[in-house]
């Protein structure tokens, strides 16, 4: 993997939502990639079930994010997700009471509802039987069981159940904006993803969810997940080897913001010192907006599609063609044509989730926007960054580091500049007992001046003489990076 060449964007951020990235930062000591990136997976979960986003006329989408963040232990997966979500579950604290309340008064109007069907009924019983008219009691009955007590929704956004069979009737019987936020992924990833990445998929799109057999039926018009996935690298490998070419031909890596979290040298400051003002804000915030997502009624409220003015409009098409160009023959995301796909989208998502944080009013504004594509631009990065393998170096100069590495013990153990080429064929590095890689490799080191064959007088042995000034006593430990242990 390529090193980072850029740090992450956290001017670009909402006011209180850069100082809970600092407080993670300075707090915990953890990364910026690793605040930001849950940060912007809850700032989507919060208000997702209120927004929508048009970033074209009559194009609709959800505010629904996709999140991988492949993270060491120790880099703070479980503390960010605590200390972000302690909103959600003040806000899931408050709706299971009122459900409790709410289940109290649905059963008792329910067991009369069922009184008064039951005497219904009987009514209607003895009329037929006696021969009389009974379209009135029909008609009453009928009456009756459309003003039938509904049952009242458990508003519980935070998914526990990670089977298929399990979200579908959270976001049916439950509520339909869910959050997915899971800290050790690793199981997740293994075991049960592989039948969510349609799934996955189509809540980022906001395709609805249809169940139609023999023993469930389940509709959801609008249904919205916001997945924040973290894993340890080692878990993130073994999924890329299974899964890695299935998730982007399916779509998943297009839609996907990806963050690959570095070793940071951050010491927390000590615990009485800590300040935590910003992220309570932002806790408040996120839970207000879960509030509102709730009607009068109980059910969730319909989602209010966020527009672009006018400059926001026309730079946001200026950026589709700048993408269209950097993905054409020869530009720079030629082979990145899965990460342009959905590029546009989750830029405008961006925007939207940064308009709303901002508290801002009206249509989302260029600038909204334009702090937008520099976060994209940096997950942009991020992904290829990390999905693209590292060039291998040619074979030969392997080899040569390899002899290289040899060679420097060997003048450490037998303190000799000199060695016999047939020795190195019979007891070199194994991997270039080969005469052709021998050479090769050979070669490149003399090229580069660390030594030279030559003949034996009177002998056809073929010696390799080694540069002293190459091989003094630091220069040896340098090669052997303070290993003495025989290179193989």
């Amino acid at each position: 993997m390529q090193p980072r060449q850029t740090f992450h964007p956290v001017h670009c951020y909402p006011t209180t939502s850069q100082g809970t990235a600092w407080e993670l930062i300075n707090n915990v000591g953890m990364s910026p990639e690793m605040a930001c990136t849950s940060l912007i997976s809850t700032m989507a979960a919060a208000i997702q079930g209120l927004y929508d986003v048009e970033p074209l006329p009559g194009m609709r989408i959800p505010l629904s994010l996709i999140t991988f963040t492949v993270a060491p232990s120790g880099s703070g997966k479980t503390v960010v997700q605590n200390r972000l979500t302690a909103g959600f579950k003040e806000f899931e604290d408050e709706m299971r009471e009122k459900f409790d309340a709410d289940w109290i008064d649905y059963q008792s109007a329910i067991d009369t509802h069922s009184a008064e069907r039951k005497a219904l009924l009987s009514l209607l019983k003895e009329q037929t039987k006696a021969g009389k008219d009974s379209e009135y009691v029909r008609q009453q009955l009928s009456d009756l069981d459309k003003s039938s007590p509904p049952m009242p929704k458990l508003a519980k956004v935070m998914l526990q159940d990670t089977t298929e069979t399990g979200i579908q009737n959270s976001l049916f019987s439950n509520w339909p904006n869910a959050f997915f936020p899971l800290d050790e992924a690793a199981r997740f990833l293994e075991n049960r993803f592989p039948e969510l990445i349609g799934t996955a998929n189509s809540t980022w799109s906001g395709s609805p969810i249809t169940v139609d057999t023999a023993k469930r039926k389940i509709f959801i018009k609008h249904p919205r997940i916001t997945w924040n996935i973290q894993v340890q690298p080692k878990a993130f490998d073994r999924f890329m080897k299974k899964l890695g070419p299935r998730a982007i031909d399916e779509g998943l890596w297009a839609r996907t913001l990806i963050a690959h979290v570095e070793p940071t040298l951050r010491q927390p400051v000590t615990f009485a010192n800590q300040q935590w003002a910003s992220t309570d804000r932002f806790n408040e915030e996120c839970r207000q907006f879960l509030l509102a997502s709730v009607g009068e009624n109980g059910k969730p409220v319909g989602q209010t599609a966020l527009k672009f003015d006018a400059q926001a409009q026309e730079l946001l098409i200026q950026e589709r063609q700048r993408i269209n160009l950097m993905k054409a023959s020869g530009g720079t995301l030629y082979n990145h044509q899965e990460l342009c796909a959905k590029a546009a989208d989750n830029i405008a998502r961006i925007a939207a989730i940064i308009h709303v944080f901002d508290k801002c009013e009206g249509d989302i504004s260029s600038h909204s926007l334009a702090k937008a594509i520099e976060i994209f631009a940096w997950f942009a990065n991020e992904q290829i960054r990390v999905l693209t393998p590292t060039p291998q170096p040619p074979q030969e100069l392997c080899d040569a580091h390899l002899l290289l590495q040899w060679l420097a013990n060997y003048v450490r153990t037998h303190n000799l500049l000199g060695v016999q080429k047939n020795h190195l064929l019979k007891f070199g590095p194994r991997a270039i007992r080969a005469a052709p890689r021998l050479n090769a490799a050979l070669i490149i080191l003399w090229q580069q001046g660390w030594l030279e064959e030559k003949l034996s007088e009177g002998s056809k042995a073929v010696y390799i003489v080694l540069n002293p000034n190459a091989f003094q006593p630091h220069q040896i430990a340098q090669l052997l990076s303070q290993n003495l242990l025989f290179p193989q």
